[in-house]
């Protein structure tokens, strides 16, 4: 029964931990260290031409804040005395500096706190789904004929992009393409004037040759 009690209180700060986190980007644990939030930027993978979203990571360092915003916090939450709350941080502080190699202590949905082969505690973030942080592909835009930065191993360069020869062509083919149009276009319009000029008759499309008949031989005999 008493187990369940402590279970209740710690899952309780758990949670609280979590909000404090988000709120103020810090959460102070007595005698332990620091929970931090940590903006990444995006990263760009040039081999793979496509960018990471940026995240959001939470981090563990040994440094020791004034916890006393955080006690007030959890007082005011659990309505409780400011000795009170800060008594059940204490021991929930003290449950993690207890662990050993073969335990780690969970913080709900965050993460988890364990301790490495040096046996020092350490602090692991619970993965981030993929479909909250999707790659996106990125192409690199150059304009022919002007100056870009690239990048040689640890050094940046300048270069001159020259279009292509498939760039080339498909600009000399739109180009043939419209003066194709424009001399199909004369060519309807001047017939269209030399019907005018005949007065809109459309002999000179008519074959002029006439037909010459034959008179076929009679094969056949009339009977009386």
């Amino acid at each position: 029964m008493f187990a369940s009690v402590i279970n209740a209180l710690f899952m309780l700060i758990e949670k609280l931990i979590e909000t404090y986190l988000l709120r103020n980007h810090y959460c102070p644990l007595p005698k332990l260290g620091t929970l931090i939030l940590h903006e990444t930027n995006a990263q760009i993978e040039s081999v793979n031409k496509q960018i990471e979203a940026p995240k959001t990571e939470i981090r563990f360092e040994n440094q020791h804040s004034s916890d006393d915003d955080f006690i007030q916090f959890i007082a005011k939450k659990k309505s409780v005395k400011y000795d009170e709350a800060k008594t059940l941080l204490t021991d929930f502080c003290q449950s993690i500096s207890a662990l050993n190699h073969f335990t780690e202590k969970k913080i709900n949905h965050t993460g988890r706190f364990y301790v490495d082969t040096d046996g020092v505690l350490s602090f692991r973030q619970n993965e981030i789904a993929t479909e909250f942080i999707p790659t996106v592909e990125a192409n690199r835009v150059t304009h022919p004929d002007q100056f870009h930065t690239i990048r040689v191993g640890d050094e940046e360069r300048k270069a001159i992009f020259k279009k292509s020869k498939s760039e080339k062509t498909g600009k000399v083919a739109k180009k043939l393409w419209w003066i194709t149009a424009i001399i199909l276009f004369l060519i309807g319009i001047g017939i269209c004037i030399f019907a005018i000029q005949n007065g809109g008759r459309v002999d000179f499309w008519k074959n002029k040759t006439k037909i010459k008949t034959n008179n076929a031989v009679k094969t056949y005999r009339v009977i009386q």
